[in-house]
């Protein structure tokens, strides 16, 4: 029997947490957090609970690594903001245990800006080696997207003889009750986004553009969400999938994260960046150090607590273009699902469910022995076949949409 750990323990880390509870390849699995007041409720609600509830602060590589000795953890599971990739990748390094984690540090190109110590090339260049050598495996950004995004390209273009573009959509039709605003995840990271310069690869290169104002272009989802307008947006998967080398070799040429984002949405980002208040680095105000985007969001809800007052669809997926037996082919593989329906089955909302449910089914299959790479990767670098498999089991519905075009 194995043991596991989910360091941050809010919304995705208690959806992570619950879901690695029904696994009977875990005896133990450890609750984390500086603040375990969430931790210790979802080990309350959980009948006959194998949770060990323990205060930890994720930025404490010394306390980190005797935690995950004394429990012997097997994989850990950092449901943290992305500043602490860093220091929880080297405390797994120094104990032995696996690491994922949902979300990496935005995009720095080379040459323009050194990336940060917890972007996910940066990661990948100090930590896949080590990793190598200890025969561990770190999956970075193996959230809903990205993550589960980037194993449906690997699968689609899998099927492919070639390969072309690739392009990450993502809808949601929410509407939150009893709220004037809220976000369905952490507040933080979405206006952090936002506010990020997208980089995406066009034409085989990565380049840049404003926020808010590049590649902007109407996009039909399923239905119930329909026609969104949607925006080249900071995010991991757009730039990594158009330069993992595999993907390279088959043809792809293009690759980007769109998201469709509501025009009040829009006004409020770009009034924070105009005000320069969408940034983690701390400014001093009264005498004290406070990072600007914690203050703007400080009286927004706690995506924990929103899942019963959320109705609507969210839609995520992954399009793929190319050609098979010199046909055109599509592929667009997405999860789809309800706010409503899955709080009632989980107690949390879409989201949260979305990004938890990747993390967890990757810790199970780590720990059972399914994958077997090893080093630090992006998770288009996994055999997607286990993971494609199990994702609609465990709660992650998929569908596959594919068109040929063919000269007749």
């Amino acid at each position: 029997m194995a043991n596991a750990m989910v360091i941050g323990i809010g919304g995705v880390g208690s959806v992570i947490g619950q879901k690695l509870h029904e696994y009977d390849c875990f005896d133990r699995i450890v609750l984390a957090d500086l603040d375990p007041v969430f931790a210790n409720q979802l080990a309350a609600k959980t009948p006959k609970n194998r949770f060990v509830v323990v205060q930890a602060n994720a930025m404490d590589i010394d306390g980190l690594t005797a935690l995950m000795r004394q429990h012997s953890v097997t994989v850990t599971c950092n449901a943290c903001v992305c500043q602490t990739n860093h220091s929880v990748l080297e405390a797994c390094l120094r104990a032995g245990s696996h690491y994922i984690d949902m979300a990496a540090d935005i995009y720095s190109a080379p040459g323009v800006k050194k990336a940060g110590k917890n972007s996910f090339e940066a990661e990948i260049e100090k930590f896949h080696q080590p990793f190598l050598d200890r025969d561990l495996a770190g999956i970075l950004c193996m959230g809903m997207d990205p993550g589960a995004v980037n194993v449906f390209a690997r699968w689609a273009i899998d099927r492919l003889d070639s390969a072309s573009s690739i392009r990450v959509l993502d809808a949601d039709n929410a509407e939150v009750r009893g709220y004037r605003f809220a976000v369905l995840f952490s507040p933080e990271t979405f206006f952090e986004e936002l506010g990020a310069a997208p980089y995406y690869v066009k034409d085989g290169r990565v380049v840049s553009g404003r926020p808010l104002e590049t590649e902007v272009e109407w996009v039909r989802f399923p239905d119930p969400i329909g026609l969104q307008k949607t925006y080249a947006v900071a995010h991991e998967e757009g730039v990594s999938l158009g330069i993992y080398p595999p993907f390279v070799e088959k043809g792809v040429r293009y690759s980007v994260f769109k998201y469709s984002v509501p025009d009040k949405v829009v006004n409020i980002s770009k009034t924070l960046q105009l005000l320069n208040l969408d940034t983690w680095k701390k400014v001093r105000v009264d005498g004290v150090d406070v990072s600007p985007v914690r203050v703007a969001t400080a009286h927004l809800p706690k995506p924990a607590l929103l899942g019963a007052t959320v109705d609507g669809y969210s839609c995520v997926g992954t399009e793929v273009r190319g050609t098979k037996d010199r046909k055109r082919v599509e592929y667009f593989v997405y999860s789809m699902d309800s706010h409503r329906d899955t709080y009632e089955k989980y107690g949390y909302s879409l989201t949260l469910v979305q990004t938890g449910i990747p993390p967890a089914l990757t810790a199970k299959l780590l720990a059972s022995g399914k994958i077997t790479e090893r080093g630090v990767m992006m998770p288009e670098a996994l055999d997607p076949e286990e993971l494609m498999n199990q994702f609609t089991r465990e709660g992650l519905p998929i569908f596959v949409e594919k068109r040929e075009v063919e000269r007749i």
